[in-house]
């Protein structure tokens, strides 16, 4: 769905005042009623690598936000959404789009950049410009065990600790309240993870998954299997909205090893209350 919107009643008759509007394709966007909004735009994450080596993952997109801006029915705006990095398929993973919005009232295009994907070294997160708020997104840290990076909504976005086998968390993070996002904030989901399959060369200890692909705004997890084996398929966790792709390692044949895609990037417009 490209355009979705939460409303909330003005406290009057019928209708109300539209709360989230969710653009997540390209388009040129018409303000529904007169107000101030704020706009929060997202780079596109990077997408990991599917290898026999390092899993390189991808980086988060950046984060550019315009605190308020008075809008009404006769402007209109060109909304430009960066398409996800894909996880590489038995080799590097691509690089997310960048996001943009332009017009009415705006003294320059909002801009946030999309990530690197994993390709030889781990994805570096998105840039940020000509918003209130200019925050670039979190790295890649497959090449210490960790997952995708995050979005960063209040500072530059958060990677994962080392040997934690996640991706990195949002720093606006609250699960299972992703649906309160308004009035100038967003709100994030949490990051994937896994644990790691053991050595065994027989394949007899099955991989362990907990929640591989992320929440809004987080990274996917990274997956290493060191069994050797080359007739197991194993990806790498997905990122969530913005979100990098966790890189996936397989010892046996890069063939059976695919990075995770990165989150695609997403403009979201919030009517402010008067």
């Amino acid at each position: 769905m490209s355009n979705f919107t939460d409303f909330i009643s003005s406290g009057g008759g019928g209708g109300g005042l539209p709360v989230n509007i969710v653009l997540t394709t390209s388009q040129t966007w018409v303000p529904p009623v007169d107000g101030n909004i704020c706009i929060h735009v997202i780079g596109a994450g990077g997408g990991g690598a599917g290898v026999t080596g390092t899993p390189y993952s991808g980086g988060a997109g950046g984060y550019c936000k315009k605190n308020s801006l008075a809008v009404t029915t006769s402007g209109s705006f060109t909304v430009v959404v960066g398409a996800k990095g894909l996880g590489g398929n038995g080799g590097n993973g691509t690089n997310g789009g960048n996001s943009t919005v332009a017009g009415t009232g705006l003294s320059a295009t909002l801009t946030a950049n999309g990530a690197t994907g994993g390709t030889g070294s781990d994805g570096a997160g998105g840039t940020a410009s000509n918003g209130d708020v200019n925050n670039t997104g979190g790295a890649g840290n497959g090449a210490n065990e960790g997952g995708g990076g995050a979005v960063g909504i209040y500072g530059t976005g958060n990677s994962t600790f080392s040997g934690f086998k996640r991706g990195g968390e949002s720093d606006a993070q609250a699960e299972g309240f992703e649906s309160l996002s308004g009035y100038g904030y967003l709100v994030g989901g949490k990051a994937g993870k896994v644990t790691q399959r053991g050595s065994s060369s027989n394949g007899s200890d099955k991989p362990q998954y907990v929640e591989m692909d992320a929440g809004p705004l987080s990274g996917g997890a990274v997956f290493k299997d060191r069994s050797g084996n080359t007739d197991v398929w194993q990806k790498g966790g997905d990122g969530g909205i913005g979100g990098g792709g966790g890189g996936c390692r397989m010892s046996g044949s890069s063939n059976n090893a695919v990075g995770g895609d990165g989150g695609s990037g997403c403009v979201i417009i919030q009517y402010l209350p008067a």
